[in-house]
């Protein structure tokens, strides 16, 4: 074929076209995938305010407001610097709906045994309006890192139960 032939040859445009287009397809592909992937990374945020983000899934119920919850702990500030942990209070602490923060309440009422959660509220949804507690930043949001070790069905009675007795034992007159 001499070149004057080769240059009214039609051109095989089809092949090229289909290469490109395949190339895409597959760059598009992982582009996808990268981010449904990365929707475990990005946080559930309610119309609280609450960011709520499960680590690792649990197994069984979600902790009902009746339920006592074994949790393992960490606050921190905006900052990163710890303010309290469940380790300071000697291991894993016992926790109902009832005698925590409302967005606290609100996290619990989206966590199942077993599994580990990162959570952050705004200050509003902690202690509302009030006074944030001494030595905390001003308008930082807590993040709690939190583990849930065990939940038992119907706990949140008998924590009380137990807080009364207590409260009651304080009162008692000293002999």
């Amino acid at each position: 074929m001499s070149v004057a032939e080769a240059a009214h040859r039609p051109a095989r445009t089809g092949r090229a076209v289909a290469l490109w287009l395949g190339f895409l397809l597959v760059i598009g592909l992982g582009i996808g995938l990268a981010w449904i992937g990365a929707g475990s990374l990005r946080p559930e945020i309610t119309t609280s305010g609450l960011q709520f983000r499960t680590i690792k899934a649990g197994k069984g119920n979600q902790i009902a407001r009746s339920d006592a919850a074994l949790l393992d702990y960490v606050l921190t500030a905006d900052d990163g610097t710890m303010i309290d942990s469940s380790e300071s209070h000697g291991g894993p602490q016992p926790f109902a709906m009832d005698h925590v923060y409302p967005g606290f309440a609100e996290a619990m009422s989206r966590m199942q045994e077993g599994g580990e959660y990162r959570i952050t509220m705004p200050q509003k949804i902690a202690w509302g309006e009030g006074q944030a507690p001494q030595g905390w930043p001003k308008n930082s949001p807590l993040t709690f890192e939190v583990r849930v070790r065990k939940v038992v069905p119907g706990g949140a009675a008998m924590m009380e139960q137990m807080q009364a007795q207590q409260a009651q034992q304080q009162q008692a007159p000293q002999p």
